[in-house]
């Protein structure tokens, strides 16, 4: 597990990121404002696909990778969910954009609860409303 230090995470992460143990350390914040950047950024790029293809939202759109393959599921009973999982999966971009979001959510989840609790047994979600798109877990 990572632990933080001073706002500052280990070394484990920062080989992961690249940068040489003997630096200051990785951000947290750091890390924190570019998942919250690229999160705004995919919602935007989902709003235009959506908007683009006739796909209503409200009500809203809740995402998470499918656990049995490479792909993003919608979860709950959107009335277009077969055909938003075709859309979304259609895409490499999006597809590959949610893992990445996904590992920075992660990261920021895992280093908070740090010695506090586990995140086993929990999955990243993306919700897309019509006000914007929000990450959550879920059990």
């Amino acid at each position: 597990m990572v632990a933080l230090k001073d706002n500052r995470l280990d070394e484990g992460l920062a080989r992961i990121f690249g940068i040489a143990t003997d630096q200051a350390g990785v951000q947290l914040e750091a890390i924190r404002s570019k998942a919250a950047a690229n999160l705004a950024a995919y919602g935007k790029l989902i709003a235009e696909m959506f908007d683009k293809q006739s796909v209503p939202v409200p009500p809203p759109v809740h995402l998470q990778w499918w656990p049995e393959g490479s792909r993003i599921q919608v979860v709950g009973s959107h009335p277009d969910r077969e055909r938003i999982e075709v859309l979304l999966n259609g895409d490499g971009e999006i597809v590959e954009e949610f893992k990445e979001l996904e590992l920075l959510h992660e990261i920021v989840r895992n280093t908070e609860l740090a010695g506090e609790g586990t995140t086993q047994g929990q999955h990243f979600n993306i919700g897309i409303t019509s006000t914007g798109p929000l990450a959550f877990y879920t059990e």
